[in-house]
């Protein structure tokens, strides 16, 4: 399992954030902890983060989304969304 924690309550492009464990660049199932509290299970693959949908700390529905990610940026055990992607 691979767990990512987001600086922010949501992801976006130029979104930022940790890799907590695992290996982004094996790639497999993900979590993404936002700091809200809320979090998304998905998974990771050729820095392609797939989420499944989910509902935030606050009780808001968020459908399924993807997201490019560039790990190691901005720094070691960072990554940061380069671009939106097809959730599936």
């Amino acid at each position: 399992m691979i767990e990512l924690e987001a600086d922010h309550s949501h992801l976006y492009p130029g979104a930022t954030g940790r890799v907590l464990s695992g290996n982004p660049g094996k790639g497999g199932a993900a979590v993404v902890r936002f700091a809200d509290g809320g979090a998304a299970e998905g998974t990771l693959a050729g820095g392609l983060l797939r989420l499944a949908h989910y509902t935030t700390a606050a009780g808001t529905r968020i459908g399924a989304r993807g997201w490019q990610l560039a790990v190691g940026t901005p720094a070691p055990g960072r990554f940061r969304v380069t671009a939106r992607a097809p959730a599936s």
